[in-house]
């Protein structure tokens, strides 16, 4: 091989495209990615609840007016949580594209799973997603749909750019199932 004087040594196309190992340090980071997100997103609503000037009550899993709340500042405070949700996706997005952060991929992976799990859920109770999408008259699933989607859409581009297999996304998945599973019990036993 001949080096040339002040070029940079590239890497062999077979080591460029291994697929990495995700280890006990990008679960561990996945994990705490959780948490972050709950309360990314629950800090976004209570923000936004005191900038229109209501009093907030704050959990891990929720955010709540203690009193009666205009149906225009329910569709802002509603918004808020998976404005900023989206946010941190795309923001983590950008970094693994950028850098090939496994780290940023757990952010863009967590976003999608919570946003997901939350549309589920609004066959229940619907999430905000859900709320705002009636508010809109685009009926229950419209938004929880779009935004679902378009995080997972990040999360298939992340992994392809990361070049991850199934068993990568199947520990992601339950890990994140672990962390998510954590936030709501202990919201539940503390609240």
């Amino acid at each position: 091989m001949i080096k040339l004087a002040g070029a940079a040594e590239l890497a062999p196309i077979s080591e460029i495209n291994q697929t990495p190992r995700l280890g006990a340090k990008f679960y561990g980071w996945l994990f705490v990615a959780g948490f972050f997100t709950f309360i990314l997103h629950e800090a976004a609503h209570w923000l936004a609840g005191m900038t229109l000037g209501y009093d907030m009550e704050a959990r891990l899993n929720a955010v709540r007016a203690t009193t009666f709340v205009l149906p225009i500042h329910k569709a802002v405070i509603d918004s808020a949580g998976p404005v900023a949700t989206i946010l941190q996706a795309v923001i983590a997005f950008g970094v693994v594209m950028r850098s090939r952060s496994n780290i940023a991929f757990a952010f863009v992976y967590m976003a999608a799973f919570m946003r997901l799990l939350a549309a589920a859920i609004s066959v229940i109770n619907p999430n905000d997603e859900a709320r705002l999408s009636l508010y809109f008259g685009f009926g229950k699933w419209a938004l929880p749909m779009i935004v679902s989607t378009g995080l997972l859409v990040l999360v298939w581009k992340a992994s392809r750019h990361l070049h991850l297999n199934w068993k990568a996304h199947l520990l992601c998945y339950l890990v994140a199932s672990v962390s998510i599973s954590m936030v709501v019990g202990i919201d539940r036993f503390l609240f």
